[in-house]
């Protein structure tokens, strides 16, 4: 029986000490040339972003110093993606390019200025988001309505998936050879990532967000209200849920929950298993256009125009504000009990 006891304690404290990762304090801040307007990645002792001015960072994620930095023409937009030792990063104007993680040298870039003669460029190239890597290769949705597939290692278009007559906004989803794509016009389609045809899908009222993978099922949101989640082995729906606000976020899965952020700054909280509401909360803040982090029983959620909220992931109470009140626009990310986001100023809180 004592050891039992003793045995519960240090759960106890362990648990105890986990809910207590984050304390809310600021670690650092870095300002850039021009406004974030790219979701931040991670990679070793490093993190990326890109500016409306076209200034791509690498950040030492411990000080915020400059490691590297690239100029570019146009405005950044999407989350980076990490390819083994290269970073992969979208423009507006349509051009994707390849750099080193290491030092920002180029490594291939396709599109707008490393691809054709600029005279001959198709108007309809530009970009809405960013790219998704896996298996060997980069996706990336185009406003000429398709999709494409590029070899990772140098950038060779290997396929294309044409949307329907609406086109394309939001990033696709990858995982285990599958590419997971949301509509403009509301389709779901779950492609072949080898091949490039349709497999299966589904659909939603409205235009759907980039979906989010985990657990062998795949959920995805729309700005009809709807979120679903589906298990990906037989493509067998599980739950359908509906919310009186448009879902303008890509969902975010963890602790037992699907999170999502509302045109009219809501921030919901989900059950995974059914996909009921636990909780909601508003941030009176704007339009929630960045995805909401889940981590140490937290939920961090910051809308365009204020700044990022750390909620308590079980009961929806608000904790703490976190910046500068300038908002964020692209996604922000969790490392080691430190948060990074930002838009006019990059923040790291842990």
């Amino acid at each position: 029986m004592k050891r039992k006891i003793i045995t519960a304690l240090f759960f106890i404290l362990i648990m105890s000490a986990s809910s207590q990762a984050f304390s809310g304090r600021e670690k650092w801040q870095f300002q850039p040339e021009g406004p974030a307007t790219s979701g931040i990645a991670l990679s070793g002792n490093a993190i990326f972003f890109g500016t409306e001015t076209g200034n791509f960072y690498a950040l030492d994620k411990n000080t915020g110093r400059v490691i590297w930095q690239l100029k570019t023409e146009n405005t950044i937009c999407g989350t980076p993606s990490i390819v083994g030792s290269n970073v992969v990063f979208a423009q507006e104007d349509g051009e994707i390019r390849c750099v080193k993680i290491s030092d920002g040298s180029s490594v291939w870039s396709v599109g707008g200025i490393g691809g054709r003669d600029e005279r001959n460029r198709d108007v309809n190239d530009g970009l809405s988001d960013g790219t998704t890597a896996g298996g060997g290769m980069v996706f990336v949705s185009k406003a000429d309505k398709k999709l494409h597939a590029l070899r990772a290692s140098d950038g060779k278009e290997l396929w294309t998936y044409t949307a329907g007559s609406q086109g394309l906004r939001s990033a696709p989803a990858y995982s285990d050879g599958l590419v997971f794509l949301g509509e403009y016009d509301g389709i779901f389609s779950i492609i072949d990532a080898k091949t490039g045809k349709r497999l299966n899908g589904g659909g939603a009222g409205g235009a759907i967000n980039t979906p989010a993978i985990s657990g062998g099922n795949v959920y995805f949101s729309s700005w009809d209200g709807s979120i679903n989640a589906v298990k990906i082995k037989d493509v067998i729906p599980l739950w359908d849920a509906r919310i009186n606000d448009a879902v303008s976020t890509r969902p975010a899965v963890g602790s037992g929950l699907v999170v999502v952020g509302t045109g009219r700054g809501a921030v919901y909280a989900l059950n995974g298993n059914d996909g009921s509401v636990k909780w909601h909360f508003s941030t009176e803040n704007g339009n929630v256009s960045s995805t909401p982090v889940i981590a140490d029983g937290l939920v961090f959620a910051g809308a365009e125009t204020g700044s990022v909220l750390v909620i308590d992931a079980s009961t929806g109470r608000k904790i703490s504000e976190l910046g500068d009140g300038q908002g964020i626009i692209g996604d922000p990310a969790y490392s080691e009990g430190v948060l990074y986001f930002g838009k006019g100023t990059i923040f790291a809180f842990e």
